[in-house]
């Protein structure tokens, strides 16, 4: 007598049904651009300066996304002595692409900053990154996260593009974390510092990206497991 194949279980089909549905609401996660420059424009975010890749003063940027005609750098110091010049881009607000204040104070969205840089040989001019959250009256909220900066780019490596032995190579820095409940927009900064010798501020930045999504709900994870466990049962069953 032939045997009869067995359904799944109401447990099993309830299981899948779970897994279905969290797969489903992971693929409908919102996202959205809340800052982005890549220096191509003949204006930029920061009102900073830029030079031509084809000036070589840096080796080729390779990274994704890559370098296309133009960098940031850092403009004019002084002879002889270590300079700063700040450039800001201002606040952009994160209620955008569908985020809104209540998905922020509730923990549901994630950060993710992003930037790249470069420097002048070994003269040891750097850049770096400043971005703070702001609350709905523009007041700072946390810490100020940074990337970049003088550690960072004195490891970047270094190779012959031609003009120079020792031009520097580009490196992409990011960061990761959770919005700050009542944050609603951040502020978005650039510091450019040059060691003594030199007259140009030679800390370079591309490609700087700031996106922020909705991160799955705490048990996201858990649904995904019950819903794995229930098929492992299922196939384990005469």
């Amino acid at each position: 007598m032939r045997k009869r194949k067995r359904s799944l279980s109401t447990s099993a089909c309830s299981g899948l049904a779970i897994l279905a549905g969290s797969l489903t609401f992971m693929g409908s996660a919102q996202a959205a651009t809340i800052f982005s420059e890549n220096f191509e424009g003949t204006s930029n975010l920061f009102g900073a300066n830029t030079y031509n890749y084809a000036q070589n003063y840096t080796m080729p940027n390779l990274l994704t996304p890559s370098g296309l005609l133009k960098y940031m750098n850092g403009g004019a110091g002084l002879n002889g002595q270590v300079s700063t010049n700040n450039f800001s881009a201002g606040s952009s607000s994160l209620l955008s692409g569908g985020i809104t204040g209540a998905q922020i104070d509730g923990g549901q969205i994630s950060y993710n900053l992003y930037s790249q840089f470069s420097t002048y040989r070994v003269q040891g001019d750097y850049a770096t990154l400043f971005v703070q959250f702001l609350d709905g009256s523009s007041n700072p909220l946390g810490g100020v996260l940074s990337l970049g900066g003088a550690a960072f780019t004195s490891a970047l490596g270094s190779g012959n593009n031609g003009s120079y032995p020792d031009a520097r190579d580009w490196g992409a820095d990011s960061k990761l974390g959770i919005v700050p409940a009542g944050a609603r927009s951040i502020s978005v900064s650039i510091q450019a510092v040059k060691a003594q010798v030199g007259l140009a501020i030679d800390g370079y930045v591309d490609n700087v990206n700031i996106t922020m999504s909705v991160v799955p709900e705490p048990g996201m994870a858990s649904l995904l497991a019950l819903g794995g466990g229930l098929l492992a049962l299922r196939r384990r069953r005469p």
